[in-house]
């Protein structure tokens, strides 16, 4: 088995303007990635996603062009299962070779930010395929299941004060969630606005639900 193709695109999906909020990443129009496919030579497909903004945060021009003129072409010919050896290959670059006698990384010069989320979408792609060869769920393959159930959390909250708990309750009532994180940091302008509309969600939603919070890394 062979890696026959290999092609990315830049999905854009606008949000409807009821749904669209503003946090610190600005207003959220649409919702972009990078989509990644690699087609092996007996017919197995392998679908991969890489992030380099938020939203609409950002553009995805330079991944796509990335992925399918730098990294892809390096791909073709390899197998799709050497998942390890093609990430330490995309990783360092012409010292790969170098690097693996050495047992250490030697990484390309700028093989941060974009560079690795490009690799990024290659190895979830990657293992993609390796699930639908042996067929089996990747969850398995990288080690199995620590728990039977785990509890899920709805995610979302940009809302003042005045509607935080509205917005809330909503998830809990389509989802049935009981918990739940909401946005709060630079977004706000200032630390007692956030625990304005924290304390807001919380009478909203009484004791019962579980509420965290995410600052985006916005705080000092």
């Amino acid at each position: 088995m062979r890696i026959k193709t290999v092609q990315a695109w830049w999905v854009r999906i606008p949000i409807e303007a009821a749904k669209q909020h503003r946090s610190d990443f600005g207003q959220v129009t649409t919702f972009d990635a990078a989509i990644l496919r690699i087609e092996t030579d007996d017919g197995l497909v392998g679908w991969g996603e890489g992030k380099n903004a938020a939203g609409s945060a950002g553009s995805y021009g330079a991944l796509v062009h990335m992925l399918n003129h730098e990294v892809g072409p390096q791909l073709i010919g390899r197998d799709p299962t050497d998942i390890g050896v093609i990430w330490e290959m995309l990783y360092n670059g012409v010292r790969h070779h170098t690097a693996a006698h050495g047992g250490h990384a030697m990484p390309q010069l700028a093989r941060r930010g974009m560079s690795v989320a490009a690799i990024s979408a290659v190895d979830i792609a990657l293992w993609d395929i390796l699930g639908k060869s042996l067929g089996q769920p990747i969850w398995r393959l990288l080690g199995g299941r620590k728990v039977e159930r785990m509890q899920a959390y709805a995610s979302g909250g940009w809302a003042p004060a005045e509607t935080i708990g509205e917005q809330l309750k909503s998830y809990i009532a389509k989802g049935g969630f009981k918990a739940l994180k909401m946005r709060i940091g630079a977004m706000d302008g200032a630390p007692h606005i956030s625990a304005g509309r924290v304390r807001a969600a919380r009478e909203a939603l009484g004791a019962d639900v579980e509420l965290m919070v995410d600052a985006h890394g916005t705080y000092t």
